[in-house]
């Protein structure tokens, strides 16, 4: 459901690769919610928000180029779906 990653690999990381991984996550959450997992659906309640904070900070610090690229990657992960 989450995505753990060390200091070091989340620094290497893009703003627009951190805000899909995070986009990701919510998803998840989301997945977990809906089927009512017990203690996954709990835990996917409880973190749902600190993702959507996190994405949300991090897609008010794009640059218009990077937001597009973010808009492209997640209109593509909808396409798959």
């Amino acid at each position: 459901m989450t995505i753990t990653r060390n200091d070091d690999e989340a620094t290497a990381q893009t703003p627009v690769e951190r805000a899909f991984a995070i986009h990701r996550s919510i998803a998840a959450c989301h997945a977990h919610i809906a089927r009512g997992d017990g203690v996954h659906a709990l835990t996917a309640a409880l973190m749902l928000p600190c993702y959507e904070a996190g994405f949300r900070r991090i897609a008010l610090s794009l640059d218009h180029a990077q937001a597009r690229e973010l808009r492209t990657s997640l209109d593509a992960l909808r396409e798959l779906v």
